[in-house]
């Protein structure tokens, strides 16, 4: 695909924007938590962790050598799999009360999963 690494590549920056908006509302609590602030609970921050790795994935998307796309492979498998991590821990119902699931939360495995997609595309220039 021609644009796949331009596609992957402003991907990762959505993906970096996304972690910063709030993921999940504890109601009960009054509690916002996003990737990088977990607002007084024991969730981490979990926005970090994706941030690095999306722009690890940037770099190379970026880079035309083809180990730099085998690498991104696995920055893009490790997104998707702290993604799913990240929905299935903030989401969870603890003590009868289920946290407010918000759009990013969704948003985050969804361009996870595109940025492994742009992965598997990569435009790779022969040299016969």
């Amino acid at each position: 695909m021609k644009y796949s690494q331009t596609i992957g590549i402003i991907l990762c920056l959505l993906l970096i924007y996304c972690t910063t908006q709030p993921l999940v509302y504890i109601e009960s609590r009054n509690w916002t938590i996003t990737g990088w602030d977990p607002a007084g609970a024991s969730f981490g921050q979990a926005g970090k962790f994706l941030c690095f790795f999306a722009s690890l994935a940037i770099l190379f998307f970026a880079l035309p050598y083809l180990w730099a796309k085998r690498f991104n492979m696995v920055f893009a498998s490790l997104l998707l799999a702290w993604s799913i991590r990240n929905f299935l821990i903030l989401s969870t119902c603890q003590m009868g009360e289920c946290p407010q699931k918000l759009w990013a939360l969704y948003v985050c495995i969804i361009f996870s999963a595109g940025i492994l997609l742009m992965t598997f595309l990569p435009r790779i220039k022969k040299l016969i």
